[in-house]
Formats: C-alpha cells, sequence, structure tokens
C-alpha cells in the first residue's frame, strides 16, 4: 500500500469528521495512502459523508470495517497488522490538518534511526497542547482558516524535535521497527485509555525515543472517541495499570510537565506566541516626553512593535508616579496601541509576558531584573559601550565600575542582546567575555526618522535662534560630551574661516555633569577671539528643525558613534550630512559620500570648504544620504526586535525570579525586590568596600 499509510480511526464520526476528512484530503501527500478503519460503530452517515468528499475532492479513500467492535485498541492493532510493514500514521476522527502535514510528520519522525513515535502539536494533546485561538472553544474552525495558522506554524518552526516521554496517538507517526521489535498495544487497556503510554513506555526499556513535531499543527476537539464524562473509571483504572507496571511513570511525567526548561516547553511557548502573537513589555522607567535620540528612539519602535502582525500586546512599565505622564504621552502623540502599568500591577494580574524589552542603557538597574525576572525571556539594547569603556565619564572611579557590574549582570542575564551596527557588536565582544559565541547578540538599528518635515510656522523657543538671521552655518546637534569631538572641529572651522567662509558654527545639545568638552571649547575661543561659535544649549524639537531646515551642513565629527541618527534628521528636513567614519557612522555611511577624515585638519576643512560654497556638490552630497538611510526604517528594526523574541524563546532561559521574590513585588510595587537583587548582585564585595558604596549610589535614589 505504501512505505507509510494513514490510518483514520472511525466509530460514529462526530460533528468533526467532515472538516477532518476534507482536510486529509486536499492537504495529504498522494504518497501517503489513506485508509479508514471502521470499529463496527454506527458510521453509516459518516460512510456516506465520506464518499461524498472523497467525488469532491477526486481521492480515494481505502476502507476497511471491523467484523464486530474492537475498542481504540483493537481497531489499532488491525490496521497496523494490515498495513505492515509499512510504517503508520495513527489519526483520531476528530482532527483537523494543514498543508504538508504528513510530509514534515515522515521527515521528523525519520530525522533518527531511534525514533518510535513522532506526535504532532495540537489545541488539545495533554504535554502536546498548544491552545489555538479563543473562537476554538465554541466551534472548529474551517479547513481554510486552520491551513493557515498550521503553515504559520510550520513556518515558523526551527524544526527542533522535542524528546518527550510518551506519544498521544491522535496524530502520531508509529515506526514499524518499533512496533516490530516492541509488540504491538496491550488489549488489556482495551477498549482504550493509557494504551499509548504503555506502548511507549515499553519502547523506552528497549532503546527507542519518542518526540513532539514542532513543524505540525493539528486541531483536535477531542471527546468525540469516547464521550465526555465527568468521572472516567475506565481511564482510572488503566492508569493505575500503568502505574503498576512502571513506577516510575507517575513521578516522571509529573516532573517532566512541571519543568519549564524542556526543549518542549520552549516549543510549546514559540508555538503559542506564533498562533497568538508576543506579548512584549517594555521597560519605561527612563522614558520621558522631553524626547532625546535615545528615547525617541525607543518612542519610535515602542509604535512599530505594537502594530507589528506577530505582536498582541506591547506594555510599558514603570513606576506609579510616571504612569500617568506616559498615558498623557500617548494620548498627545495619539498612540493607543501601547498600555501603561505598573511592574506589581503586572505580577498581581499575572499577566503573561514573552518577552521584557529594554530600549536603552540603563546603569540603575532599578525596575529591570524585577521585569527581566518575571517574562519569559528578556532582550536588551545597547547603543554603544562609551560610558563603559571610559571612566571620564563618570563621577569618579567607583562610580564608573558600578556602571559596568550593572552592566555586566544585565548582559548576563540577557537572553538576547541588540546592538546598534557591526562596530558596537565587535566592541561588545572584545569588551564582553558573555559574547564571544555571538549566540546573544544581533544588530538592532534605528530606523530613520518617519515624521514629515516642519517648513513653515516655527515655534522658536530659544531666543539665540533668531540672531542667525540669514547667516549661512555648520550646524552641530547633541550633548557635548568629548567624544563627539567638537573642539576638533572648531579647530578645523578655523582653517575654514581662513579659506574665506563667512559663515557660523551652531552647537545646539546640553551639556552633561561629566565627560563634557566645555573647557576646551572655552579655552579654544579665547585663545583664538573668534566670534564665529554659537553654543545655543539644549533645545526644543520645534527649534531643532528649524536649525537643521536653514543649515548648510549639519555636522556630525564623532570619535565614535552608536548611529546615523542625526545625518538621517538632516535628510529628514531637507538638509545636507557630513560626518566621521567613527564607529557605527561607518556602517551606515554611503560609499562615495564625502568624510570627515580626522587625520589632516588642513584637508578636512577643504573639504567643508567644497561642500559649503558648491551647491551641486551639496546636492550630490545629499543624495547619497538620502538613499542611504531609507535602507532603515523603524518597521524593519521592529522586525528584528520581533525575530529576536522568537528565537530566544527556544534558547534556555537565562533568568527567572523565583515565587517568593515575585509575591514581594505584589505586595511591594517592586522596590524590596529590587533591594534584595541589589545585595545579590554585588555579594562579591564586602559592606563598607567602595564598589559596593558606588553601587549603592548608583541605584540608591530607587530606595528613598
Amino acid at each position: 500500500m505504501g512505505d507509510v499509510v494513514a490510518a483514520l480511526t472511525l466509530f460514529s464520526g462526530g460533528s468533526t469528521w467532515a472538516l477532518c476528512v476534507t482536510s486529509l484530503l486536499e492537504h495529504t501527500s498522494t504518497e501517503t495512502p489513506i485508509v479508514v478503519f471502521d470499529d463496527a460503530g454506527p458510521s453509516e452517515i459518516a460512510v456516506e459523508e465520506l464518499a461524498e468528499i472523497e467525488k469532491t475532492a477526486g481521492r480515494q479513500v481505502f476502507y476497511y470495517r471491523q467484523p464486530k467492535n474492537r475498542g481504540v485498541v483493537g481497531n489499532l492493532n488491525t490496521a497496523f497488522e494490515k498495513l505492515a510493514p509499512a510504517d503508520v500514521i495513527v489519526l483520531n476522527s476528530d482532527i483537523i490538518v494543514g498543508p504538508e502535514w504528513d510530509t514534515r510528520l515522515i521527515a521528523a519522525a525519520r530525522s533518527r534511526t531511534d525514533i518510535a513515535t513522532a506526535t504532532a502539536l495540537s489545541a488539545n494533546a495533554t504535554i502536546f497542547t498548544v491552545e489555538g485561538p479563543e473562537s476554538w472553544k465554541l466551534q472548529p474552525p474551517s479547513v481554510g482558516e486552520f491551513a493557515q495558522i498550521a503553515t504559520k506554524v510550520s513556518a515558523a518552526s526551527k524544526q527542533v524535535r522535542p524528546f518527550v516521554p510518551v506519544a498521544t496517538s491522535f496524530c502520531t507517526f508509529f515506526a514499524r521497527h518499533a512496533l516490530n521489535v516492541v509488540g504491538l498495544l496491550d488489549e488489556e487497556f482495551s477498549p482504550g485509555y493509557g494504551e499509548e503510554v504503555d506502548y511507549s513506555l515499553r519502547c523506552v526499556a528497549y532503546g527507542f525515543t519518542h518526540i513532539a513535531v514542532d513543524d505540525v499543527y493539528a486541531y483536535h476537539a477531542t471527546g468525540e472517541s469516547f464521550g465526555e464524562v465527568s468521572l472516567n473509571w475506565r481511564k482510572i483504572d488503566n492508569d493505575e495499570l500503568v502505574n503498576r507496571r512502571f513506577g516510575f511513570w507517575y513521578d516522571w511525567i509529573t516532573e517532566f510537565a512541571a519543568d519549564e526548561s524542556t526543549p518542549l516547553d520552549r516549543v510549546r511557548r514559540h508555538t503559542y506566541a506564533t498562533i497568538h502573537g508576543l506579548t512584549i513589555a517594555i521597560d519605561a522607567e527612563l522614558i520621558h516626553p522631553n524626547l532625546t535620540g535615545t528615547f525617541e528612539g525607543s518612542f519610535a519602535l515602542s509604535r512599530k512593535l505594537a502594530l507589528h502582525p506577530d505582536v498582541q500586546r506591547v506594555i510599558w512599565v514603570a513606576a506609579p508616579d510616571r504612569v500617568h505622564p506616559l498615558r498623557a504621552m500617548l494620548r498627545e502623540a495619539k498612540v493607543d496601541t501601547i498600555e501603561v502599568t505598573t511592574l506589581g500591577d503586572l505580577y498581581a494580574r499575572r499577566v503573561d509576558i514573552d518577552v521584557a524589552f529594554r530600549p536603552y542603557q540603563d546603569f540603575t538597574g532599578a525596575t529591570w531584573p524585577a521585569l527581566a525576572g518575571y517574562a519569559r525571556r528578556n532582550i536588551i539594547w545597547m547603543l554603544d559601550l562609551i560610558a563603559l569603556q571610559n571612566p571620564h565619564y563618570a563621577d569618579d572611579y567607583a562610580d564608573f565600575s558600578a556602571k559596568n557590574i550593572v552592566a555586566r549582570r544585565g548582559w548576563d542575564n540577557a537572553d538576547a542582546i541588540g546592538v546598534l551596527t557591526p562596530h558596537v557588536e565587535k566592541t561588545l565582544t572584545a569588551y564582553y567575555s558573555g559574547t564571544s559565541d555571538h549566540e546573544k547578540v544581533f544588530v538592532l538599528p534605528n530606523g530613520s526618522p518617519e515624521s514629515s518635515a516642519a517648513t513653515q510656522n516655527w515655534n522658536l523657543e530659544n531666543p539665540g535662534i533668531e540672531s542667525l538671521g540669514d547667516s549661512p552655518y555648520i550646524l552641530v546637534l547633541g550633548t557635548n560630551y568629548l567624544h563627539k569631538n567638537v573642539p576638533w572641529l572648531m579647530r578645523v572651522g578655523l582653517r575654514l574661516k581662513s579659506l574665506g567662509w563667512e559663515g557660523q558654527f551652531v552647537f545646539a545639545g546640553p551639556t552633561p555633569d561629566t565627560g563634557d568638552s566645555s573647557q576646551l571649547q572655552n579655552d579654544l575661543i579665547r585663545l583664538s577671539d573668534a566670534d564665529c561659535f554659537n553654543f545655543l544649549g539644549r533645545v526644543s524639537d520645534s527649534d531643532k528643525a528649524r536649525l537643521i531646515s536653514g543649515a548648510t551642513l549639519v555636522a556630525s565629527p564623532s570619535i565614535t558613534e552608536g548611529w546615523g541618527m542625526i545625518p538621517s534628521e538632516a535628510i529628514q528636513y531637507g538638509s545636507t550630512p557630513i560626518s566621521s567614519q567613527g564607529g557605527g557612522l561607518g556602517d551606515i555611511a554611503p560609499e562615495g559620500a564625502r568624510f570627515l577624515s580626522l587625520r589632516d585638519d588642513a584637508a578636512d576643512a577643504q573639504t567643508l570648504f567644497e561642500l559649503v560654497t558648491d551647491l551641486p556638490a551639496r546636492q550630490k552630497q545629499q543624495e547619497l544620504w538620502a538613499a542611504k538611510v531609507q535602507e532603515y526604517q523603524w518597521t524593519d528594526s521592529a522586525q528584528r526586535v520581533v525575530t529576536a523574541a522568537f528565537d530566544s524563546l527556544l534558547r534556555h532561559r537565562q533568568f527567572r525570579l523565583d515565587e517568593r521574590l515575585r509575591s514581594k513585588v505584589i505586595a511591594t510595587g517592586g522596590v524590596s525586590v529590587r533591594r534584595r537583587l541589589l545585595d545579590q548582585s554585588v555579594v562579591v564585595f564586602p559592606v563598607g568596600s567602595r564598589r559596593r558604596t558606588a553601587l549603592k549610589r548608583v541605584v540608591g535614589r530607587m530606595f528613598e
């Protein structure tokens, strides 16, 4: 009859029968014959339906009727005997299958020589259960509707084919070599219940194994073979028989079913998220309406994640006093796809979170550990490592060391780490031994700005902007950290002025508490007595748009840069960018564009002079950058997060909180848990040590 035969068991048919047969005839390979084994039940109507469906489908189904009722066990043994020496796929009459179900099941079952059974995942199937949509509880899906979901599951599967202790024969491949060696089902379990467990454990005794097939998902109605009963004595008796034969069985299956670290559990979580969509909790503790570039990216990415077709929910999680401002921020931005809640409320409502996501650097470790430990997996987005590699940006060495402790603990506990560009990936790998295998790290670039460029009706807030008048100027945006390289550009600017350019240099951005270049800037102005440098400090979004759109050039002379947000903004507002190729800027730099080399001040001044005095050269520069930044979209960045989230669900979980600490979060809103986690994270440092004191100072405000 065939190398592999599908044996469809039938008693009375039931409400799912027509859907079952239709899906089988539509989705089963012609290489796999289908045989109905009728257990001499009241199946006349079901057989008539079968004939009509056969006629419509144009495909034959073989049919065998038992002389008398033998029960599930006897009927299956008849199938195994009649179909020898073929491998047999056992199918219940209350299932629905999707495309390629049989070829995928066969491939999985034959992926190793010791496999005795291979069982599909399903909506109702004991340890193989992955719940389907809520609507299925009221009525089964149509064949077409189910095919879409089954195809989605198959496409998303990584074919892990996880180990399981036993099979459940509703859509299960039985390997002939195991049937031949071990023997058929034991009819002492007739008419049914427990026979698959007994058979599976006998196979295990012989050295065979069993697997779940994670790229085959079947609908299973259940209850149509024996009917629903509140107290099933037959099942109770048969379970006891299994326990007498295999004394280890109860402990083994109980421990296995409760273990969230098994490949089967990871596959089930992954499949559930594939069907229903991911639930992502975003640490919004530092997201603020007064958006810097970092948090503008966090906000843009949050929005795109909430709109992603494979994401069910996006939840911002923050302290209670920040919930209202965040909700107001979302309302002002007309965003209704993101929820806002607190950590304690998340725990109390037991919201099932697939992935916690921290979309920025956070060196306090305040909210994040409790959120990361609550979710099934957690992902950190690193922008760059400048603050962790440069003690100049810290208050003192103890502060620098403490930030590194928190960052490394976060990396250790992360299931995935997103970095802005390949440059940052290389830096992280060189700096942190935990990423040497690259398994955790993936590139997650910023997207280019998507809002339309404003062109008029400026709401100017910084009086220094009006003083610019119609004078040409080169604009430098950003916090004036030393690595932003402002003093160097000022020095090159003086050379540019000596070449005859009569414009100004405008610098807009805040000054940080540490690591800034203010003193160098002031010294250069004093020594040169130059009046072409205009420092505006922090500017509003409207002011920023006005400054960019009016600039002759927008310069980014950074030594190292995580990404190219400022060149992208220059393109957004119709201006011309020029940058160094430092850090991640080199990763996204367009081929053929002009750059600041940082190698020769005179040559760099000449480059600037040619651009500010030659309109066609500026237009060419702008065209090259415009084409390049279009390659980076927030939709694509959201897809990378979603892909990393699904991949992380299949890897071993790095970090979780125990139930005792979870209960404390509910009772305290998370403060005592944060304190406990803080104490655990620095257990290697004695009480009173400088490093421990520094770490306490970094996060201390969270515990006041």
